[in-house]
């Protein structure tokens, strides 16, 4: 953008330490630059034709203008002939832009960024998309942990309190129910959290409305009380329902591999010959 500029600008000596009058410095005193500089000078007419002088010698140490002022170094020609300088300045960094090499690079240098988008713009979704994929997994992960943590708690809890609940009602009729419900409304909180599709998340909510011990075992049978062994025989009765209540919520927090391998096996050993002996 600053060589177009620079060659649309009037041919004349940029003032000294402007931004222009510096580029020009800078561009066209460079040793890649000069022997075009002098070439573009020598063609209007500003230094002697390079037949006067080897290139080597225009190029490196001395030119000649068509003034008659002496052969000088390009640094004093520059500042001496200010003019002459800036006019063959601007013709070679102007020539140089108008250049179809030069406009190719920058309508390249323009479209490129936008086209390097468009190449790399799968590969952005694709990692997009791995990215949101990962952390999805990643979280669905955390969440099975922490529900399959809850399970296990909530199980050896309620088992606890229910042996406990059990084994004082066999002594006293009246016994606190207070800990067994808090245990079973815990187990129940966590298996109504099971929300994999189909036949799993309705086991489980099934498992919390069947838990055993809802209510306080009963102390009277209609108008008579409930003697020691009376009370035994219901307590075991409740001990049974709780072990199979708890043993499917161990199938609930299995993996799935494990949990259809052990109904396939219950199965086959149901249609087996044989096999209830």
């Amino acid at each position: 953008m600053v060589l177009v500029l620079l060659a649309a600008a009037p041919a004349f000596a940029a003032p000294a330490g402007s931004k222009e009058r510096d580029v020009q410095l800078v561009y066209c005193l460079d040793a890649s630059h000069r022997a075009e500089l002098f070439t573009a000078a020598a063609r209007l007419g500003l230094l002697q034709p390079a037949a006067s002088a080897p290139v080597s010698v225009m190029a490196t140490d001395s030119v000649m203008p068509t003034a008659s002022v002496g052969r000088m170094t390009p640094q004093a020609w520059s500042v001496r002939r200010q003019d002459d300088f800036a006019r063959a300045c601007s013709a070679l960094m102007g020539a140089a832009a108008d250049a179809p090499g030069a406009a190719a690079e920058e309508k390249k240098g323009e479209n490129g960024w936008f086209e390097t988008f468009l190449t790399s713009l799968p590969l952005l979704a694709v990692g997009a998309l791995l990215t949101l994929g990962g952390q999805s997994w990643e979280r669905t992960s955390v969440e099975r942990r922490l529900l399959k943590q809850q399970l296990e708690s909530g199980r050896t809890s309620f088992r606890a309190a229910a042996r406990e609940y059990l084994r004082n009602y066999e002594d006293d009729p009246a016994a606190d129910h207070t800990a067994v419900l808090t245990a079973r409304e815990a187990l129940g909180a966590a298996l109504a959290q099971i929300s994999a599709p189909g036949a799993r998340r309705a086991r489980a909510h099934r498992l919390a409305d069947e838990l055993p011990l809802a209510r306080p075992l009963p102390e009277f049978d209609g108008d008579r009380r409930l003697g020691t062994d009376a009370r035994a025989r219901r307590a075991q009765e409740v001990r049974q329902s709780v072990d199979r209540k708890l043993s499917a919520v161990s199938d609930l927090n299995r993996r799935g591999f494990q949990r259809r391998w052990r109904t396939a096996r219950e199965r086959l050993a149901r249609t087996t010959p044989g096999a209830a002996a």
